[in-house]
């Protein structure tokens, strides 16, 4: 997994309670270890941690990008 830094990405974790996300921008990448930020605090992030679930882009970039994708899959079934 590749991580940008200063972008956004939508963090997953697990636990024994369940799983839970959460937004956070990265700042800094070393792997497997990832520095990021949330809201009135830091966080270093194991990814290789069988905590660490997944870590997809969210902000607007991949917003449109998903929007753009589905606007063309239905485009898809049009016509038929």
């Amino acid at each position: 997994m590749m991580f940008e830094v200063g972008r956004t990405y939508r963090i997953t974790t697990s636990d024994h309670d369940g799983q839970g996300y959460y937004s956070a921008k990265i700042l800094e990448v070393e792997l497997p270890l990832v520095k990021v930020e949330r809201p009135g605090s830091y966080e270093i992030i194991n990814t290789s941690s069988p905590c660490f679930v997944s870590a997809m882009p969210d902000d607007h970039q991949a917003r449109d990008a998903a929007q753009a994708a589905a606007d063309e899959w239905i485009k898809s079934f049009e016509g038929e």
